[in-house]
């Protein structure tokens, strides 16, 4: 589905990536950790190919790709079917409808975004990122600023449509519990010129997360172990 071969990336004369490599098979949840700068977003713009001035390469086995970012980028003087119907390459207004009810915004549909909620707003984005079932979903940490109920909730109609449409995805967070809870596997990213450090792989398969108690013994386990993991340190 995905390889990643990532040797150098600069700005001006400074590396912001280094000797980055895995690969992701379809239907596998990734999480890129790291602490802030490390160059994660840069990282998803690079596989988005929103950004192409690297030295390596990146294979994807597809160009059905869904991409989601830390705000819902709706354009406020769209409805909410004409905002999913902007990226929309199927064009089935029932599907529209469908992927609405199962977040619970169907009666949204032609309401504006500026008389959304943050969390509904959050939703429409991900019906949006959904629409076109792609076989690949970038997440650039969609749950930030969200408070702790709705950031939950959100995750939960994520990995609805996960379970459903059996994408890859990325997501990218700085946030450890939640990387634990969706995963299966997660990439953690630092050192003086970010690259990979380690990959975690969780004993959970397929796309439902884990019980609080259980994100918490695997978090204790990986910190114990690496306890200046999140400032990209071994």
């Amino acid at each position: 589905m995905l390889h990643i071969d990532i040797r150098s990336k600069k700005y001006a004369d400074q590396n912001i990536l280094k000797n980055i490599h895995f690969s992701l098979k379809e239907g596998v949840f990734l999480s890129i950790i790291g602490p802030s700068g490390c160059g994660k977003t840069t990282l998803l713009r690079l596989i988005s190919s929103l950004d192409s001035d690297f030295e390596g390469s990146i294979d994807i086995e597809t160009n059905s790709i869904g991409m989601m970012f830390q705000e819902p980028r709706l354009l406020p003087w769209l409805t909410v079917r004409e905002n999913i119907a902007v990226v929309d390459k199927i064009g089935d207004p029932e599907a529209v409808v469908k992927l609405l009810r199962m977040v619970g915004l169907e009666h949204t549909l032609d309401t504006y975004p500026k008389n959304l909620s943050g969390g509904m707003a959050r939703r429409v984005s991900l019906v949006r990122a959904f629409i076109n079932r792609p076989k690949l979903i970038l997440l650039d940490e969609p749950f930030v600023s969200l408070d702790k109920p709705t950031a939950l909730a959100l995750q939960n109609d994520l990995m609805l449509f996960c379970k459903s449409f059996n994408p890859a995805v990325i997501l990218v967070t700085h946030d450890l519990d939640e990387a634990i809870a969706l995963s299966q596997k997660i990439l953690f990213l630092g050192g003086e010129v970010t690259g990979e450090i380690i990959t975690h792989v969780n004993d959970h398969y397929g796309f439902d997360s884990l019980e609080p108690t259980q994100v918490l013994t695997i978090k204790e386990k990986i910190l114990s172990l690496y306890p200046n993991i999140l400032e990209g340190k071994l």
